[in-house]
């Protein structure tokens, strides 16, 4: 969210600043044509008033009265009369030639534009419009509302695709609320909201993977603790039938192991329920794969194994406890199946971590490529094999390498013949 809200701020920030100064240089340009237009009327208004008074003075009006009239109609519809000594306001030579052929000349000041005329030789009359014309109020309110309204429609358009992308979110959340578990969003090129929808789709896989595991583990739980349970009630009916001494501590015995194969399967569907939980909780640290490798194959204690790495340290980003528990179970795996040789490699370039396990074994069938990563689920072929175990070992795998950000894969090895396991580690893990 943290994207969404810098990108709006800058659509914000930005658009105020780029509307803002287009609106202004509007507004000046407005404002200067309305004012040359307005001053020309208001020298024409002036000059008109100038002529009228001196027109009154030449007509032979004296000069008390005249002061008198021009008191009395001061500030009258917005004009304002001043009669001053020449001596009071000296004015340049240009300007009193100017006022001779002119009628007069105008100046402008704060109080408004003054009309400057020489009514005798030594008395100057001032005519001052204060007149604020509205029009310039009403226009900078109407290129307010319209910069404002321009505003508002930048922000609705910058919006208008995360509303819409949050309506395709909330009916994409109540499709998986009524059971379409494999219901996702298209990832937009929007870099506000892609972090959005990308990590609601790991949401909805994370849950839909949890679904998966449930039936999976349920269907394989009820399987096996079926076959379990019905070797123990056999062996107590044919305990409690017997008399022989050595037949019941042979049964005896069989009772306690399949005991003993119960207890271990609840503890394997255990350790993988739990297993999610705890890799999400878990923060990633710089771990050295290679020396992880080196004790997994030192601990096997197979000649067998051949391990093939380089003398540097390979570092990736992940947790030491869990890059051992999957090796392990690569490693176990290929052990129940090779015959003679089985390779560990790890290799590393600019992009991608990658580990190999390869063995000499018969293989996996492409179409059982997929199967054979999910829990409780072993081959046709190991079904009847009691060393087989239950198969957890490469749905933990598959689950840890998910969690480090990669993938794995299965290939069948040109070298030896058997499978190879390949897991390939972005060194740049994404968030």
């Amino acid at each position: 969210m943290w994207r969404f809200a810098i990108a709006l701020i800058m659509v914000v920030l930005a658009g105020s600043i780029i509307l803002g100064q287009v609106f202004n240089t509007l507004l000046e340009q407005n404002q200067t044509q309305h004012k040359a237009r307005q001053f020309s009327q208001e020298q024409q208004t002036l000059l008109a008033q100038v002529k009228l008074i001196r027109s009154a003075f030449d007509s032979g009006m004296k000069a008390h009265a005249l002061n008198q009239w021009l008191e009395l109609n001061s500030k009258n519809e917005g004009f304002n009369y001043k009669l001053q000594s020449l001596k009071d306001y000296p004015l340049p030579s240009s300007l009193l030639k100017k006022i001779l052929v002119d009628g007069a000349v105008f100046l402008e000041s704060n109080e408004g534009l003054t009309a400057y005329s020489i009514l005798t030789q030594e008395q100057v009359l001032l005519v001052t419009q204060t007149n604020i014309e509205p029009e310039n109020l009403q226009t900078a309110w109407l290129f307010t509302l319209i910069f404002y309204s321009t505003l508002l429609v930048l922000i609705l358009l910058f919006l208008a695709p995360f509303l819409l992308r949050l309506y395709k979110l909330r009916t994409a959340a109540v499709a998986i609320g009524n059971g379409q578990l494999d219901k996702r969003l298209k990832v937009g090129s929007l870099w506000y909201l892609k972090d959005i929808e990308m990590a609601f789709n790991q949401m909805a896989e994370k849950l839909g993977r949890l679904m998966q595991d449930i039936k999976l583990l349920s269907g394989g739980l009820s399987h096996e603790l079926r076959t379990h349970l019905a070797r123990v009630r056999m062996g107590l009916d044919t305990l409690c039938e017997t008399d022989n001494p050595e037949q019941k501590a042979k049964f005896e015995t069989r009772i306690n192991q399949n005991l003993d194969d119960m207890e271990a399967l609840i503890h394997a569907l255990l350790h993988f329920a739990r297993l999610q939980n705890s890799l999400d909780n878990t923060a990633k640290t710089e771990v050295d794969l290679n020396l992880v490798l080196k004790q997994q194959v030192e601990k096997a204690y197979d000649p067998r194994c051949k391990l093939i790495m380089e003398q540097s340290p390979c570092f990736i980003q992940g947790d030491k406890h869990y890059l051992s528990l999957l090796m392990s179970n690569l490693l176990n795996n290929a052990l129940k199946h090779a015959r003679q040789h089985i390779e560990i490699q790890s290799t590393q370039d600019k992009d991608f971590t990658t580990i190999t396990v390869s063995d000499d074994g018969e293989g996996i069938a492409d179409t059982d490529k997929e199967k054979v990563f999910k829990p409780f689920v072993r081959l046709a072929k190991q079904a009847n094999d009691d060393t087989s175990g239950y198969g957890v070992g490469l749905a933990l795998v598959e689950r840890i390498v998910s969690w480090l950000g990669g993938q794995i894969t299965i290939e069948t090895t040109k070298q030896l013949g058997g499978a190879c396991f390949i897991i390939r580690i972005p060194r740049r893990q994404i968030t």
